[in-house]
Order: C-alpha cells, then structure tokens, then sequence
C-alpha cells in the first residue's frame, strides 16, 4: 500500500520564506520545498526567492489526520496567502526529479546532469540541482549561456558576480576562457562552485571569493546574474572591475526594469540592444573610459537567478 502524504500549498511573498518554512518544519513538516508559482521550476537561489513564491510542505497522513492540520492552519495568520491542503501518494520521487532537469544544449555546450547520457565527444557541463541556484532552466541563466557560448573564443578572463553555482563561470572555461573569478555573499555558493568545477575539470582555473575579498582587479569580461535592484546598487563596484573597452552582461531583470538599470550605468557603458526571452532581459555593453567613479559597495544581494 503506498504511503499517502498531505501537501499544504500556498502562495506566499518573499520576505516571509524563512519565518514560515522554519514553522512548517516545527510543525512537523518533512519537507518544505519553494517554487516558482507560474510554471513551478524549482527555485534554488541561495538567500533569494522569487517575490511570490509557491510553498509546498509535505506532511504524513499516518500522523497528521486532516482535521488537525485544518484546526492547526485556522490558528495561523496566513489567511491571504490561501492555504489549500491536497493528498497525495508517493511517487517516484527519484524519477520525477530527474524528468523534470533534462540536458539543456546551448550551441556547443551542453548542460546535463549526472544521469544525463551523451555522446563522449560533446562539450558537456555537468550540473545536478542543488543547493545554489543554476542549472540553466531559467530563462535568464539561459540568456548568458547562450551570450557566452557567442563571445566566448578563448583565452578570456571572466568574473562571474553573484556566481550560485558557478554554472556561468564553469562553462566559460569549458568553452574556452583561460580564467574564471566566481564571487559570492553566500559561502555556501562559494562551496557548491568548487565543487562542480571540481566535478567539471576546471577548478585549477576557478578562483572564489566572497565581495570583501576580491582583490584588486580589472577583467575584460563580467557577467552578473541577479535581480534589478542589487543591480543599480552594484554598479560602481561591477564597473570598478571592468579594465577600459570590458564587456559587462547583466541579467536578471525584467523588460520594464532595462531603462532603471541601464541609468545606473550610463556615464561608464555603451549597450547594445536587450536581448529578450520568456519575459526576461539581458544587457550587455563596452566600457567607455575608466573615469566612471568606483567604489568597493559589497552588497548583500548577490544570489543568482
């Protein structure tokens, strides 16, 4: 007989993820897992969730009959996030994960996970989901894969600001970059990043640092995953590792955010035109001149999408 499980659902906005999840699991909860709401893709951003995020917690039926998990809900303040309770069976849970990461190609690249079988000759990153956000599913990791899978021709240094789990960093030195610099608030990120470039062949050329810690630099390419705001807020510090004539590519936002974001650059990049997909941008653009004000402003915000 399968064992069968309550899921409560709910809607909830980003500023409550940690007070709820941490009284979900008081509660009782086994699991408690947070997803995008629209097309439910695993969210597994380090310290970032989306700004409404779906919360799914997973509660034994043997233990917790419904009646309980209703009168337990009633006493919660989480009227407007509209809790629903459903019964589910297990499943193959193993299988569904899988199925739900299959290889992704991006030019020559690949991104695959472990189970994911290829030809031996194909240029492959290998990827599982994890900890730190990235594995190329989202529209906007997708977007910089495909602009590094373009630009990249080898012998590059790059800085990847705000790297999760190094997936932008790994697969320019798999296409070609001779040096990566992946950088991180989160030392978890950090951790997750050595290991899959460790797991990728490359880790002899992957440097990490937290943003107190980089040192003096300047590179003529970075890439910056994260969202909108921490992106305006970043911009001396981005632009101060830029050398003059750099290529900087930001992501993580969405097309009303470009004008918000391309002012905070304007006096130091010239863009070129957003690249769009799935209702998100990218920008890229040259450094002009090295006269742009920089400053060492380490933000909190450096999770990538």
């Amino acid at each position: 007989m399968s064992a069968a499980w309550w899921q409560l659902v709910m809607d909830i906005p980003e500023p409550e993820v940690a007070e709820i999840e941490a009284e979900l699991l008081e509660a009782g909860a086994v699991a408690v897992s947070f997803l995008e709401p629209e097309d439910a893709t695993a969210v597994f951003a380090a310290g970032q969730y989306w700004p409404s995020t779906r919360c799914e917690a997973l509660f034994d039926a043997a233990v917790y009959p419904r009646e309980a998990l209703e009168m337990w809900l009633a006493r919660r303040p989480w009227t407007d996030f509209h809790p629903r309770l459903e019964m589910v069976v297990d499943r193959d849970w193993v299988g569904l994960t899988q199925a739900a990461f299959p290889a992704r190609r991006f030019g020559r690249l690949w991104i695959a996970p472990s189970w994911t079988e290829l030809p031996a000759q194909d240029l492959v990153l290998r990827l599982d989901p994890g900890q730190a956000f990235g594995t190329g599913a989202h529209a906007t990791t997708a977007l910089c894969l495909q602009f590094l899978e373009a630009q990249v021709k080898g012998g590059e240094t790059l800085m990847d600001y705000g790297c999760g789990s190094g997936i932008l960093a790994i697969a320019a030195l798999l296409l070609g970059a001779h040096r990566a610099i992946g950088v991180d608030n989160d030392p978890l990120a950090l951790q997750v990043t050595g290991e899959n470039a460790e797991k990728n062949g490359v880790a002899h050329r992957l440097q990490r640092y937290l943003p107190e810690q980089v040192p003096p630099m300047q590179v003529p390419l970075l890439v910056a995953n994260i969202l909108a705001n921490p992106l305006v807020e970043l911009a001396p510090t981005l632009v101060g590792y830029l050398a003059p004539g750099a290529t900087l590519v930001l992501s993580g936002l969405l097309p009303e955010q470009e004008p918000f974001v391309r002012a905070a650059y304007a006096d130091a990049i010239e863009f070129a035109e957003p690249i769009r997909a799935d209702g998100w941008s990218l920008l890229s653009g040259r450094r002009k001149s090295p006269e742009y004000p920089s400053e060492s402003r380490h933000g909190s915000h450096l999770s990538a999408l």
